[in-house]
């Protein structure tokens, strides 16, 4: 059961932000990402496609689909968007050049603030963590009871649109969930993800065990793109 009601944020009051979420390890954060965009009633409002994603398109009930990413709006939330995806581009320039036209399409938006949702492997007693685009963000993170990826690199689009949103003007934060990467779908780091952001943005909203998509298996994941990609 899902109950969804609206209450003063906790981070990013007053502020216009997008929650992104695309393909990688343990697909934790597409799964989170598609989550929050049904739970919320997300509306399609633009999609992107890259020559740099797989040769291939995914096949439903005999109809073929593009690998795309997607940017959906909530049905009542004016300041807030989600992006999520069904694949990264292969190669690095078309990693880059995509992120350059995601960001391009924010900013027009009114996007203040990108939150890039991913999975971190290590050793590590917390199940969520956080990295920032600059000192003070990263210090509300903290205040916020994220705890900060100290060392390490975040790979893909979840890194590069968190890294490269100063750049457009606006600021970039990753939080990544602990997953051992053993599963292709990692449902309870993507759960323990959910939760944190929904601490975060103030939402009143009772996640139960996410139940894996049955299109997740036809989607391209991380393993046939690159496991470095979190």
């Amino acid at each position: 059961m899902l109950y969804l009601h609206a209450k003063p944020r906790a981070m990013f009051e007053s502020r216009v932000i997008c929650i992104c979420g695309l393909p990688g390890i343990g697909s934790v954060g597409k799964v989170a990402a598609d989550y929050l965009a049904t739970a919320l009633e997300c509306s399609d409002i633009k999609p992107f496609f890259s020559d740099g994603f797989p040769a291939q398109v995914v096949v439903s009930e005999g109809l073929v689909k593009l690998l795309h990413a997607e940017l959906k709006a909530p049905k009542e939330r004016k300041s807030m968007f989600i992006l999520s995806g069904d694949a990264q581009p292969l190669d690095v320039m078309r990693m880059y050049s995509l992120s350059g036209e995601l960001l391009e399409s924010l900013k027009a938006e009114g996007v203040e603030e990108v939150i890039t949702l991913a999975a971190y492997v290590g050793e590590t007693k917390d199940q969520v963590l956080g990295a920032a685009s600059d000192a003070d963000l990263a210090m509300e993170l903290e205040k916020n009871g994220i705890h900060l990826l100290r060392n390490g690199a975040i790979g893909g689009l979840n890194g590069l649109l968190a890294g490269m949103a100063p750049q457009y003007g606006m600021r970039g934060s990753c939080l990544l969930a602990t997953t051992s990467g053993a599963n292709p779908v990692d449902i309870n780091a993507a759960t323990i993800l959910l939760e944190a952001i929904v601490t975060l943005l103030g939402l009143d909203l009772e996640i139960s065990l996410l139940e894996p998509d049955e299109e997740m298996s036809e989607a391209v994941t991380c393993e046939e793109v690159d496991m470095n990609y979190r």
